[in-house]
């Protein structure tokens, strides 16, 4: 709101008594003097219209593209043998033993926001090795609902190189963000992993904006 300001404009000159004639026209009539009253009036009306709007903004919503980075926090499912792993620097990668690794992270996005963009960061070791991430949202109200894809990158869905550094569009039917309805995830799949370090998830980044 600091580019919000009212400076009036109406500075009348005063009448005498029994020296000024008061009339309704001429530089100093009633007309004029109404007129610049009126015009102060519409000028105090349109910051106070401006004041009002600004503040039925909700609190902290930004303005243009933001970007959130959660630090991976990838929980492993039971029947992915030994899951994903994590290295010294934090990134996490699928185990070489076993089923497909599976495991799954929550987030906690910000409400009255759209998603824009989805991102992901690691090593790919090739073929036969596979991965895919996956952002989803699942309703809160109905555990046993298939959730939604949001956006995936993976060896099936992008041009995999080592390293790879993907950003891929949020379906736009399901971007706008509503946490008291969805619940949101990032789920990460390996399968055919060989070598144990060689193919990993180093970041996840989500770009949004106000909705």
């Amino acid at each position: 709101m600091t580019d919000l300001s009212y400076t009036p404009t109406f500075k009348p000159t005063d009448w005498i008594d029994n020296v000024s004639r008061i009339t309704a026209d001429g530089p100093n009539g009633f007309n004029v003097r109404f007129d610049a009253i009126a015009s102060d009036l519409h000028q105090a009306a349109a910051v106070v219209t401006g004041i009002d709007t600004a503040l039925a903004q909700p609190v902290g919503v930004p303005t243009g593209q933001q970007l959130l980075t959660p630090g991976l926090d990838l929980v492993s499912l039971p029947s992915s043998g030994d899951g994903w792993l994590y290295d010294e620097t934090g990134a996490a990668y699928p185990s070489v033993s076993g089923p497909d690794s599976v495991a799954v992270m929550g987030l906690s996005l910000p409400a009255n926001v759209r998603l824009v963009s989805f991102r992901a960061v690691g090593l790919w070791f090739g073929t036969p090795a596979a991965f895919s991430i996956v952002l989803t949202r699942a309703p809160l109200a109905n555990a046993s609902a298939a959730p939604d894809k949001l956006a995936e990158i993976g060896t099936a869905t992008s041009a995999i190189t080592n390293p790879y550094d993907i950003t891929v569009p949020v379906d736009a039917s399901f971007a706008a963000v509503d946490p008291q309805t969805y619940r949101y995830c990032v789920v990460a799949t390996g399968s055919a992993i060989q070598v144990v370090g060689a193919t990993s998830l180093a970041t996840v980044q989500l770009a949004y904006t106000a909705s």
